[in-house]
């Protein structure tokens, strides 16, 4: 029963990650709002950049990188758009509802928590992160966000940021 469950659960997001392709402009699905960026690495130089789509569920990130150390890397959601000097004005994670960091932190999780990335061996990543604890317009308040990559992953619940590490890429989220 559990094994059948999962099967439709993939088809489900399937069909529905098909569905949002199928109706994408160059702007992003049809009817979403859209906003993007490009990310740095500690020397200045961009490494990738990242699209996000609002949706009526959720928000839709698709970040693609290059430059990464093979393995996993934490990625979130910072409180001001700023990156420079080394990735500090960035400042730390939206969290608007006042609860620690950490999506399996047993006291809550705050907006700016996502799922790790992972780096091929070649460095490069992409992946697809959807999000229900922010949505598009309170990243593009008046100071802005920023999306920060770490040099480790992030275990989701020890303080302050899941023992990711440095900051190794960052980008101001702007309206497209």
């Amino acid at each position: 029963m559990m094994l059948n469950r999962q099967v439709f659960l993939v088809v489900a997001w399937a069909f529905v990650l098909a569905l949002t392709v199928a109706c994408a402009t160059e702007e992003g699905p049809i009817g979403a709002e859209v906003a993007h960026g490009q990310l740095v690495g500690t020397d200045g130089a961009t490494i990738g950049d990242f699209t996000f789509a609002q949706g009526v569920g959720g928000l839709l990130l698709y970040v693609e990188v290059e430059g990464l150390t093979p393995g996993g890397h934490g990625i979130h959601l910072h409180s001001v758009g700023a990156c420079s000097p080394d990735f500090k004005a960035s400042a730390g994670h939206i969290d608007t509802v006042d609860k620690p960091h950490g999506l399996l932190n047993p006291d809550g999780v705050h907006d700016g928590d996502l799922p790790n990335i992972y780096a091929a061996a070649d460095g490069t990543a992409k992946a697809e992160i959807f999000t229900t604890l922010v949505e598009l317009e309170t990243l593009l308040d008046d100071d802005g966000s920023a999306v920060v990559i770490h040099a480790q992953p992030d275990d989701h619940v020890t303080q302050p940021i899941g023992g990711a590490g440095d900051r190794v890429g960052c980008g101001v989220i702007e309206k497209s």
